[in-house]
């Protein structure tokens, strides 16, 4: 409890230092008429590309978890809804444990399996954004950068191809981990054979299950149908930032929304409920040092962005939580089902 306590502090401390950034010589005055402005046809078509990006999420995952299980296409729409709808209120990215509970308990899947499934989404995830922002690295819009706009971006190019060889590696890992699996569960369960024998049945099957719910990336056939459906995800999201981009007037070629959806994802990473704050800074800074927006359009344009990417999903999971039986206070206690729950 005491644990969990400091990790909701900090996160709620970092959501308010990043506010505080994004909002830094901003005029609030301008933001509302900018924001008042905005074109509400285009503004509903982000809205509509952003629901339906968290269906194809839903569908990702039910063909991550073939290969352990069937999940039923309602358990992973409802998972899914509620899940990304504990993440946008609860601190410290507590709800990251809620969708794979949620299709355990629905559809009688091993917790430990299903936990792997987030493990193996964030992968795909990964995949997908470092590709497409090497894409814009080689071939960035044709528009005059400024001089700091290129050191940034040769900073980000370099960080990119870092991470993709990172990615690269840890694939590797992971695909060798399947080759050995027998040796490498019999290595991490050594300590508890030597110390404590009676955990050593229940953390060998928990570490079995886990490595179940990776194995789509062992199997051509579903892994071929995930990474369609993972870059299916992700093409929706580049046309929701060129749609949001298009109801404040920016008409920015394609390739933009490539760095600006790494941008938002790397602000995202940083453990504060819906990415409050580092979302919203990460798109800012990408509008003006990049595409030399106004600074006050360009903190319009972030807010409407992510309220277009988590307060449609939020209203939907809330209204889904009474068909789970579930409250938003049950999803604070489901990191706690973890260390209950038989592997």
């Amino acid at each position: 409890m005491a644990k969990r306590t400091v990790r909701v502090v900090v996160s709620l401390v970092l959501m308010a230092v990043l506010v505080a950034l994004f909002l830094w010589n901003v005029d609030l005055g301008e933001v509302g008429r900018t924001l008042e402005r905005a074109h509400p046809g285009w503004l509903l078509a982000a809205v509509a590309l952003a629901l339906f990006s968290y269906w194809l999420r839903a569908i990702r995952i039910i063909l991550i978890l073939r290969p352990v299980g069937r999940v039923r296409h309602t358990s992973a729409v409802l998972a899914t809804a509620v899940g990304y709808a504990a993440m946008s209120l609860l601190p410290a990215r507590m709800g990251d444990l809620v969708r794979p509970i949620v299709i355990s308990r629905r559809d009688g899947l091993p917790v430990s399996a299903t936990l792997a499934s987030i493990l193996t989404e964030r992968l795909f995830d990964l995949w997908t954004i470092v590709l497409a922002f090497l894409l814009f690295t080689f071939d960035p819009p044709a528009m005059e950068l400024g001089i700091e706009a290129r050191r940034s971006l040769h900073t980000l190019k370099l960080a990119g191809w870092v991470l993709g060889t990172g990615l690269v590696l840890g694939s590797l890992v992971l695909l060798g981990l399947f080759r050995y699996q027998e040796r490498f569960i019999h290595l991490l369960t050594w300590p508890f054979r030597k110390l404590i024998p009676r955990w050593e049945g229940a953390v060998a099957a928990f570490l079995g299950h886990f490595l179940d719910g990776l194995k789509v990336l062992q199997r051509p056939r579903d892994l071929v149908a995930t990474l369609v459906a993972s870059a299916a995800v992700w093409w929706v999201i580049f046309f929701q930032v060129k749609a949001t981009l298009l109801a404040f007037g920016v008409d920015l070629p394609m390739p933009a929304a490539y760095l600006m959806v790494t941008l938002s994802v790397i602000g995202l990473a940083i453990p504060t409920p819906g990415g409050v704050g580092g979302f919203h800074k990460a798109f800012q800074f990408g509008l003006t040092a990049f595409f030399g927006l106004e600074l006050n359009r360009a903190t319009g344009i972030a807010i409407a962005y992510h309220a277009t990417c988590f307060l449609p999903i939020t209203v939907v999971g809330l209204a889904c939580l009474p068909v789970l039986g579930l409250t938003l206070r049950d999803t604070t206690h489901m990191a706690d089902e973890i260390g209950t729950t038989e592997p």
